[in-house]
């Protein structure tokens, strides 16, 4: 069953009601404290979420929510930039957003003695993002590996050691 990327204006009320609505929903959040100490939770990609549904499920869901948004929050699905189809998210992709909204991961940094230039293309020889493919970029001055989700969002993964990186 394919994934689906979802933007809406009321991502946290979107949950609730489309969560027994289809097979799996995946709402990244995570706890912030703000300046008066207090906690709050936040969307990691604030109104997008992402649902495991047939098509026809996922169409007929945007069509409710267009329709009477009074019974139900209004969503728009991703569609391919060059026509009006839905745009499938990949597995892949869904387990990737998984892995980086786990709790306890960090910032990517590539401290290396090796020589990765900016935008240079590498893959992930080993550890919990083998596979994977991205670029090298500078972020506030640090070398960082940068995943494209083709169409929805750029996600920089966690601290991978040099020795997990190989050039393209």
């Amino acid at each position: 069953m394919p994934w689906y990327a979802i933007k809406t204006h009321q991502d946290f009320r979107a949950e609730q009601q489309l969560r027994p609505l289809v097979e799996d929903l995946l709402f990244p959040t995570r706890e912030v404290r703000l300046e008066s100490g207090q906690r709050r939770t936040r969307a990691v990609i604030p109104r997008v979420l992402f649902i495991r549904t047939t098509e026809e499920n996922a169409l007929q869901l945007e069509h409710n929510g267009r329709l009477h948004p009074e019974l139900s929050v209004p969503f728009w699905i991703y569609r391919y930039p060059t026509d009006s189809r839905i745009q499938e998210i990949s597995e892949e992709s869904i387990r990737l957003l998984r892995l980086l909204t786990a709790e306890d991961t960090t910032r990517c940094e590539i401290f290396t003695k090796k020589d990765f230039k900016e935008g240079q293309q590498v893959r992930v020889t080993g550890g919990p993002f083998a596979g994977y493919q991205g670029t090298v970029t500078r972020v506030k001055k640090d070398r960082h590996v940068i995943v494209k989700i083709e169409g929805i969002c750029l996600i920089m993964l966690p601290f991978i050691h040099p020795d997990l990186l190989e050039k393209i």
